[in-house]
């Protein structure tokens, strides 16, 4: 039988193995530098084997850690789940959620937000905006539970996808733009045109910049930025053009803009559930999960059999 010393010792190792620094695990974990040392040591005593490469400014894995860290965190996340799985037989749903999500994102989502509070008011959520790769990235390195990401993703197989909207690009130009009197835009009329790009990191910059490329031109950018509304202030202060889905464009003051389709289709703003694969889904993941896919009619097949 495991006792509480050793499950101690197994939290305080994965932690210095994700931190990379016995002073970084300290502060997580809200004890002493010395505490975590001490108990390595006699983790590393016990098993025989060196645990961590002492770098000048980091500490390492040996090829036993390694070993070790993919083991006590299957232990670890067994644990974590038992506790989970008490809270629903007793039906006192607990937990937290981290959520990624793009800022355009974010406009579809408040009602439901704050009608998931209401259901499951012992959850809490933390919202982190960020680009569709970032989200992708957080899934994977699991500093995220679930997120929404646009499609197609960089995904090398670590993620569950569920796709539930897709929407066409339109052109944001200002009114008094000789382009604002075109029914139509021809993506190669746009060569001398100044664009305002949304940052690297987000799906969007890489499928305007791809469609340019395809098209033989690199287009002039002025600004690059993680925010639309700031991106709207931009074209509408006549600095330059961008490119919205059609959903946020019915959302604009058309008084001083146009929005206008593109011939040359660029890839769509198609969004998608996402969360890591063969992972343990926690209650609070998985309420979620159930009840965005029931709001936006996405098929609950994709949680491969997980019980919600």
């Amino acid at each position: 039988m495991v006792n509480r010393m050793d499950i101690i010792h197994l939290l305080y190792f994965v932690e210095v193995a994700k931190q990379e620094s016995f002073t970084k695990a300290s502060a997580s974990l809200y004890v002493s530098q010395s505490t975590i040392s001490k108990l390595i040591k006699n983790l590393e005593s016990e098993l025989g084997v060196a645990l961590f490469h002492r770098a000048p400014k980091r500490v390492l894995l040996t090829d036993a850690g390694t070993l070790l860290f993919g083991k006590a965190q299957l232990i670890l996340d067994t644990l974590n789940s038992i506790n989970t799985d008490l809270y629903e037989l007793a039906g006192t749903p607990k937990g937290h959620l981290k959520i990624g999500i793009p800022p355009m994102v974010q406009m579809l989502f408040p009602k439901a937000i704050a009608e998931f509070n209401a259901l499951y008011p012992q959850i809490t959520i933390d919202l982190l905006e960020v680009g569709s790769r970032k989200v992708e990235l957080g899934l994977e390195e699991g500093s995220l539970d679930v997120g929404i990401v646009v499609l197609p993703t960089l995904n090398r197989g670590d993620l569950e996808i569920a796709p539930f909207l897709i929407d066409s690009l339109m052109l944001i130009t200002h009114a008094e733009s000789p382009l604002a009197a075109k029914t139509m835009i021809d993506m190669n009329d746009l060569r001398n045109e100044s664009f305002v790009l949304y940052s690297e990191g987000f799906a969007l910059h890489d499928h305007i910049l791809e469609k340019c490329k395809e098209l033989g031109f690199r287009p002039k950018v002025v600004c690059e930025t993680a925010q639309w509304d700031f991106m709207v202030d931009i074209v509408a202060s006549k600095l330059a053009i961008a490119f919205l889905p059609q959903i946020v464009c019915n959302k604009l003051d058309l008084q001083s803009l146009r929005c206008i389709p593109v011939k040359n289709e660029i890839k769509p703003w198609h969004l998608a559930i996402a969360w890591k694969n063969n992972t343990y889904l926690s209650y609070a993941t998985r309420a979620w999960l159930s009840y965005i896919f029931k709001t936006f009619g996405i098929e609950s097949q994709h949680l491969k059999g997980e019980s919600l």
